[in-house]
């Protein structure tokens, strides 16, 4: 782990994102941290498979840095926000 890093996984380890968050054109929305373990960083629309990329939990952090409010997130939770200005929601699966 890199020192400083927010998160309990290594920054290169792997995670779900879409286009939109990727090219920047939509806020990140929708986080969630799965039972596996894998995290997804979406902007909370619906989407096709083909919008789907993956890049490093350290590649989301360069995105949107306030990512590292929402490394608390257990394994099944994820957190909602219906806008970039709104406070964060936390949900569990279980």
């Amino acid at each position: 782990m890199t020192l400083n890093f927010p998160f309990s996984d290594s920054p290169d380890t792997a995670c779900f994102t879409c286009c939109h968050v990727l090219n920047e054109q939509k806020p990140i929305l929708y986080v969630s941290h799965d039972e596996d373990g894998y995290w997804q960083f979406l902007c909370g629309c619906i989407h096709k498979e083909d919008d789907a990329k993956i890049v490093s939990l350290a590649d989301i952090l360069k995105i949107d840095s306030s990512m590292s409010d929402l490394a608390i997130l257990d394994y099944g939770e994820y957190a909602e926000a219906e806008d970039s200005n709104s406070g964060w929601i936390i949900h569990s699966r279980t």
